[in-house]
């Protein structure tokens, strides 16, 4: 995460010289890869999905960064960026095979408790994965990366009661998957 004064110094820097520019874009980047590839990877499900949203998000940056007023701050401005690029490409991804999710594939312990706790989140990343893209990348940001409503308002540019809609879906609908799995 970037601090505030972190952010307000890449945010001038981002519009100063060219030199001033790329290295605050190089430092953006850095700062900001995993928490972006997080985003991504929770709303596309897949760890390959996830990494073409970072490599769209990062584009998309440097395509719009001129057009960054700063009226938001620029990591809701990125984050932003990234649910759209990661929708757009788990979107793009409908209809293709769908490998097994990361948890399954990864290998690790083999004592009962990690193969349980591997196995519960299997379950949960499978419903999660289900889930319509704007629920998903809701529940994402709340859940997961733990943003309060109105900042997750900002990053999707909804209104505030369209994220607790799409939240209060979403939940009801994992726990529907979730109980249908255990009946």
């Amino acid at each position: 995460m970037i601090e505030p004064g972190q952010e307000a110094r890449l945010t001038a820097e981002l519009r100063g010289s060219k030199q001033a520019r790329a290295s605050a874009l190089g430092e953006l980047f850095e700062l900001t890869r995993s928490p972006v590839h997080g985003i991504a990877l929770r709303v596309t499900g897949r760890a390959d999905l996830a990494q073409d949203a970072v490599q769209e998000t990062f584009v998309d940056v440097l395509r719009g960064i001129d057009a960054f007023r700063g009226e938001a701050r620029l990591t809701t401005w990125l984050y932003r960026i990234a649910v759209r690029a990661a929708i757009r490409v788990a979107s793009r991804a409908c209809g293709r095979a769908q490998p097994l999710p990361d948890v399954l594939v990864t290998g690790g312990d083999g004592a009962p408790e990690a193969l349980a706790q591997r196995e519960g989140a299997a379950r949960i990343l499978a419903a999660m994965s289900r889930l319509p893209a704007p629920q998903r990348a809701v529940l994402a940001l709340a859940a997961l990366d733990d943003l309060p409503q109105t900042e997750i308002a900002a990053v999707l540019g909804v209104p505030p009661g369209t994220v607790y809609s799409r939240l209060h879906q979403a939940r009801e609908r994992m726990r529907k998957a979730l109980e249908r799995e255990c009946s």
